[in-house]
């Protein structure tokens, strides 16, 4: 049995903090760099998943014929009932697979830039890092858990196993200072320039604090 899959599309979107997570839990995870290598192991062997994000979109099969293979592979662990978090591009596999519609905003959405968490108790607002010109519809069944005024479908929960953000919850300090660099005139939208995102960059140790708790919800379930 593998206790944690982690899917990996490519260097520029690694598992972050997800492996810090993984290290402080007493988990040892197994990557799948899904463009380079087929599945490592069978759907009915993950105990629970990450998936990560990526340059590409859902919809570039074309470009990326290995998204088939791992689309199926998705769609397999989550008629299991198994852990699974979605991270950007990972939120989008996973609406699709259940049926929602993802596409393109035709803008970008990048840096520190905050969202409201839909907590049923008490509605509070996080700074998340974003870096993505996509977005999903909500699935049938899905509950929006986060939201903001440029992005309605910021994060979704499906059931008590399936947790989608749209946002990176697991970038590191250095993503966000390799992040900062590259942002350039191209980017036009909600888009922090790299002296502003530089400039936030303490507030990661909140949103990995939040990511930490998520996963620990989500998959230890003390």
């Amino acid at each position: 049995m593998v206790d944690l899959l982690i899917i990996e599309h490519e260097v520029d979107s690694p598992p972050g903090s997800t492996l810090e997570w993984a290290r402080l839990r007493g988990i040892t995870p197994l990557i799948w760099k899904a463009a380079h290598e087929p599945a490592p192991c069978k759907p009915e062997d993950v105990k629970a998943m990450v998936i990560c994000g990526g340059s590409m979109d859902v919809f570039e099969e074309d470009k990326c014929p290995w998204l088939k293979e791992e689309k199926s592979f998705i769609q397999s662990v989550l008629r299991r009932d198994v852990p699974i978090m979605g991270l950007c591009l990972g939120s989008q596999l996973i609406a699709e697979a259940l049926g929602a519609r993802v596409y393109s905003m035709n803008t970008w959405e990048i840096g520190f830039i905050p969202v409201t968490m839909r907590d049923k108790e008490a509605p509070y607002l996080l700074n998340v890092f974003h870096w993505h010109q996509c977005t999903f519809d909500l699935p049938e069944g899905a509950e929006l858990i986060a939201t903001n005024e440029f992005c309605k479908n910021q994060a979704f929960q499906w059931g008590s196993n399936v947790i989608a953000t749209q946002f990176h919850p697991e970038t590191t300090e250095q993503w966000v200072r390799e992040c900062a660099a590259e942002v350039n005139d191209s980017h036009q939208g909600l888009v922090q320039r790299e002296r502003e995102m530089l400039a936030s960059i303490s507030l990661q140790s909140t949103l990995q604090k939040w990511y930490f708790n998520t996963l620990d919800r989500l998959i230890i379930r003390d």
